[in-house]
Parts: C-alpha cells; sequence; structure tokens
C-alpha cells in the first residue's frame, strides 16, 4: 500500500472557484468512466472516496464494495451514489457538479455509453421512495 499525499474531493470541491469544480468534476468523471471501460465497479463512489493531489491527479479510495461487471445497471448504480453523494455533501454546488461528472465521463466513454448510463441513472432515480413522478 502506498501513501497518497493531497486532499478529498470533499474538500477539494468546497474550497475551489466555480471553474475549479468543473475542472475537478470532469476530471472525475473521466477517471470514473476509465474504471468502467476496464468493468470495476467502485460500488462506493463519494467524494471522500477520492483523493486529489497537487498534480491534479484523481486517486480512488476504499474499494471494499468494488467489483467487476459489464452490467449498464451497475454503472447506473455507480453514478447514481455519486449525484447522491455530491447533492447532499455539496448541496449548493451539486447538479453542476454532476453535469460536469457527466462531462468528464463522456470524454472517455463516448456518447453513446454515456446516454445509456444517465438514462441508467433516471430509471433508478425513478424507482426511489418519495419520487414525484411515477
Amino acid at each position: 500500500m502506498e501513501f497518497v499525499s493531497g486532499r478529498r474531493l470533499k474538500e477539494a470541491i468546497e474550497e475551489t472557484s466555480n471553474e475549479g469544480r468543473r475542472d475537478i468534476c470532469q476530471l472525475a468523471g473521466c477517471q470514473i468512466a476509465m474504471l468502467h471501460h476496464n468493468n470495476i465497479i467502485h460500488g462506493d463512489l463519494t467524494t471522500s472516496n477520492m483523493i486529489l493531489t497537487d498534480e491534479q491527479k484523481i486517486f480512488f479510495i476504499d474499494f471494499g464494495l468494488s467489483y467487476y461487471s459489464i452490467e449498464v445497471e451497475d454503472r447506473g448504480v455507480d453514478l447514481h451514489l455519486m449525484k447522491r453523494a455530491l447533492n447532499s455533501t455539496h448541496y449548493l454546488h451539486g447538479e453542476k457538479c454532476f453535469g460536469h461528472v457527466i462531462q468528464g465521463y463522456k470524454e472517455l466513454a463516448g456518447t453513446k455509453r454515456t446516454h445509456e448510463v444517465v438514462e441508467k441513472v433516471r430509471e433508478i432515480e425513478r424507482r426511489g421512495r418519495y419520487y414525484a413522478e411515477r
């Protein structure tokens, strides 16, 4: 195991400008897409489980719930959790940050794959207990 010097994304998002948030979230989205491209589902994607180094690299930590999968459902669940984490922890910027994550995801995953996963996120949200439009 190696020590990774940096700040949790949780703090980095709160302590930077709008432009900085955009860049960080797009980078996170690209890195999430890289995990998914390699069929790795993190299982606990939150801003507390990512470290941003001084060199602007993101390291994922806490793979205790991770597994391999090729299913769009699993990718959707991963991104749904990320969206919920952003909206609850970073409620002032959550929706914009998630949009930037999706932009970064699209850079690596492409438009078609990103559309499939985002549609799955929406489907997962509609399954929620208190979703208004059923």
